[in-house]
């Protein structure tokens, strides 16, 4: 199966629609074989029906008989995977595991690769830096 093929061809099905892939991943459940494509959107569930079987048409040909085709998005707890991508979340609320914190947290600010971020323990603000380089897992996250 060639994923370089499949790629092109869903990344001109988004642009038609003005959406975003995130990521083309094979995988397997149990004993089943999945091609996963994960798109940077939110949408509801019948704009996205319609997008799986519009993308299906197109790749069924490219894709190896004994996998399924799975179409989702990221969802509101989406994975940040660059600096630059941290970056855009200035002000919002992020999850993250990193050698001196494991949390939520705000993030307040971006200089350089230092992540300054604010969070309470036991009702009282915090605030700390993170080099970038020592965050092992970042993500959005929901506050409740």
């Amino acid at each position: 199966m060639n994923i370089k093929l499949i790629e092109d061809k869903v990344i001109e099905i988004l642009k038609q629609h003005d959406l975003t892939l995130y990521e083309i991943v094979t995988e397997k459940m149990g004993k089943e074989k999945i091609l996963s494509i994960v798109i940077d959107a939110v949408m509801e569930h019948k704009e996205l029906e319609q997008l799986h079987m519009e993308v299906l048409d197109s790749i069924n040909d490219d894709m190896d008989d004994d996998y399924f085709l799975q179409l989702s998005t990221v969802g509101i707890e989406r994975p940040l995977k660059t600096l630059d991508e941290v970056r855009n979340q200035i002000g919002s609320y992020v999850y993250i595991e990193s050698d001196i914190f494991i949390g939520d947290a705000t993030l307040n600010d971006v200089v350089d690769d230092l992540l300054t971020i604010s969070f309470f323990i036991k009702g009282r603000p915090k605030k700390i830096e993170i080099k970038y380089q020592n965050i092992k897992f970042i993500r959005q996250a929901v506050k409740f």
